[in-house]
């Protein structure tokens, strides 16, 4: 029998009872918070269903594909943005179930969560090319599998939590490839139009390539020489290319800009004035997008990547990504020693600590600079 209660959020939190653990003979309850009524008896009657038929009742009869699919179920749809869900759903259905989904969820071992590291580490690649996962790639999957394993332990379906014995892949430090000045302006010389634009201002703002992407009109201040960052467009494998909220609340921002960037929007304003009175009603007015189409409509991310990577091999500097733009702008401001408080607040990282550990190879010349500048002091 389910029950629900109304939350002091407006919310409701529905109870449903699922047996009880055979090893305690203590009563199994899960919870959910729902914006419904309607939503909530929906799930309750799920839950119940799956009661009866004796697919929640015994945790013997679970496994570990049956544990991993319940707990994507309940809680990573809802709680996760679409790239994340969707990144933890090919971790689950490609890689986890595959190696691991048929063992009982109580028979899973630390040896069997070692093993699978090993083998992925060597031999993990699933697009058809041979070699391994990165170690920031295997991280993310021990914590989709630990988070799993928690789900398990709090609803009774496990007795214990073998990854408690295991020590995390460590993630690698990959070495930041940031342009140098030269290197800018020689790519800068072969970009033109609308990619020399958007190159120009990530370069100038180290803003991510989905909240360029995403930037509205509505977005920048001339006046203010500002530009908020209050939305990102990301590539879901269900819906396409749509508009969400940054991740955290530190991506939510204000990027001060210069007045040469100014011009930059000021000239890519006047040629959309111009296509939208050359388009009439075959002008796309939704988006409003600094960095759009022609007729308005939005690109995909990708576009500003592969237009990228188009000058960048004209430009003989294949090495470099799209995203080395946001590295250059935070090492170049480094190295004109701005403040890492001013460059972590301009790259929306939520933490200093983020920035100084990912920028650290510049902190050294910049030690050596400051040893230099207190020795003059002295010495006056």
């Amino acid at each position: 029998m389910a029950t629900y209660r109304q939350t002091n959020a407006g919310t409701y939190e529905f109870f449903v009872d699922i047996g009880k653990n055979p090893a305690t003979g203590k009563r199994i309850r899960k919870s959910k918070t729902f914006d419904r009524v309607k939503d909530g008896k929906k799930w309750a009657a799920e839950m119940e269903l799956k009661h009866k038929q004796e697919i929640i009742v015994d945790p013997n009869k679970y496994t570990i594909a049956n544990l991993l699919l319940e707990w994507y179920e309940d809680y990573a749809e809802i709680e996760l943005s679409p790239t994340t869900y969707e990144g933890y759903k090919t971790i689950i259905d490609v890689h986890l179930i595959p190696s691991l989904g048929a063992l009982k969820a109580n028979e899973l071992q630390g040896r069997h969560i070692k093993s699978y590291i090993s083998k992925k580490r060597k031999t993990g690649r699933a697009d058809g090319v041979k070699g391994g996962l990165s170690s920031t790639t295997l991280l993310q999957h021990y914590r989709v599998l630990s988070q799993a394993l928690k789900y398990g332990r709090k609803w009774k379906i496990i007795s214990h939590n073998p990854l408690e014995f295991v020590t995390p892949p460590s993630k690698r430090d990959t070495e930041i490839e940031a342009l140098n000045k030269e290197q800018l302006h020689k790519l800068l010389n072969c970009a033109e139009g609308w990619i020399y634009d958007l190159i120009y201002f990530a370069v100038n703002t180290g803003m991510r390539r989905g909240e360029i992407m995403g930037l509205r009109w509505s977005d920048v201040e001339f006046e203010n020489k500002i530009v908020r960052v209050r939305q990102a467009l990301i590539i879901s494998q269900e819906k396409g290319a749509i508009f969400k909220k940054p991740k955290s609340s530190s991506s939510i921002r204000g990027v001060d800009i210069t007045e040469d960037v100014i011009e930059i929007l000021k000239n890519r304003k006047k040629q959309q004035n111009e296509y939208k009175l050359l388009l009439g009603s075959d002008y796309i007015d939704n988006y409003n997008l600094v960095f759009g189409k022609n007729n308005g409509n939005k690109f995909y991310p990708k576009v500003a990547s592969d237009r990228f990577n188009r000058v960048a091999k004209k430009a003989g500097l294949e090495q470099f990504t799209f995203h080395s733009l946001r590295h250059t702008h935070a090492t170049l401001m480094l190295q004109a020693e701005v403040h890492p408080k001013v460059v972590q607040e301009r790259l929306g990282h939520s933490d200093i600590s983020t920035t100084l550990n990912t920028y650290s190879h510049v902190i050294p010349t910049m030690q050596k600079e400051a040893a230099e500048k207190f020795k003059n002091l002295l010495e006056r």
